[in-house]
């Protein structure tokens, strides 16, 4: 079928759009972040399957930095809403402990055993968890990074908005949303409709693009300039849409597809450790400490 559906694409290519694993390139790259996570779950040995909310899936582990009022980053993990768990993307863990960040690995429940609108409010009551309880689990008041990568940065996006329209912001510094899809629309003319099941109401609610009213805090948008047109678009509309209202970098990759981004976080010096060393507070610390 060549009938264009959405923009210039076809059915068909808009499928490959927001298809993550279309290369051996980014199964080898998926393969090596689950690798580098079991082995930083071993040796790192968090707090294991904290809870948050009712749900059975409403669960976090905890890494915690050395130090009791440390900087923190809850980070909410990809897998299209489907699959996914604490422990399986917890591959910037070991470089985030070593540079005094306690980690937050959560999890929410995943499709088909919750819906997207509940997924959301799972993620919403996740971040004011952490928020909340900052001082219990190490980490500095004021001084919480939210994060996420693919459907992950999704909820965080998802997460922050609504908090933001809400005026509830404070002890949030700042985010980092890497490779997410920020307008679901696209997504629902094509094969993730099919899992997804939202109604056109419930579309445009769980868009964090379409609901974005207040300010979020300081925010990167990060994405890799091998990821697939759409996901490059979603990031750059979004990054336009929060530039028009407050502070916000993007970041794009070089030669980074959507899992070998996760080597944007091993390197010290990278732009990404410097938006997190500026708004957590990172080299003060340092300082600090010496």
């Amino acid at each position: 079928m060549t009938e264009k559906i959405y923009r210039d694409y076809t059915r068909e290519e808009l499928d490959a759009q927001y298809t993550n694993l279309s290369s051996p390139e980014a199964e080898v790259a998926l393969a090596a972040v689950r690798e580098r996570s079991a082995r930083n779950v071993a040796a790192l040995a968090p707090e294991r399957g904290l809870t948050y909310g009712p749900h059975p899936d409403t669960r976090f582990d905890l890494y915690r930095a050395a130090g009791s009022d440390c900087p923190g980053l809850l980070f909410f993990h990809g897998g299209q809403w489907q699959r996914g768990n604490t422990g399986v993307f917890a591959a910037w863990a070991d470089v985030l402990v070593e540079r005094g960040v306690t980690f937050v690995d959560g999890t929410t429940a995943q499709i088909p055993n919750a819906r997207l609108p509940d997924i959301i409010d799972q993620a919403v009551a996740l971040v004011r968890y952490v928020r909340d309880n900052a001082a219990k689990l190490g980490i500095a008041a004021g001084r919480l990074a939210v994060s996420g990568h693919s459907s992950g940065a999704h909820l965080a996006a998802a997460a922050l908005v609504r908090l933001a329209n809400e005026d509830d912001l404070d002890g949030i510094a700042c985010a980092r949303l890497v490779s997410g899809n920020y307008d679901l629309r696209p997504l629902m003319l094509s094969f993730r409709a099919e899992y997804l099941q939202l109604s056109e109401a419930e579309t445009v609610a769980g868009s964090p693009l379409l609901t974005l009213d207040a300010p979020l805090p300081p925010t990167m948008i990060v994405c890799g300039d091998a990821e697939t047109n759409e996901f490059q678009r979603q990031s750059h509309t979004f990054y336009a849409a929060l530039e028009a209202r407050g502070p916000v970098e993007l970041r794009i990759v070089p030669g980074a597809n959507h899992f070998t981004i996760y080597g944007d976080l091993y390197q010290p010096g990278s732009p990404s450790w410097a938006f997190l060393e500026t708004h957590l507070g990172l080299s003060a610390a340092s300082e600090a400490a010496e």
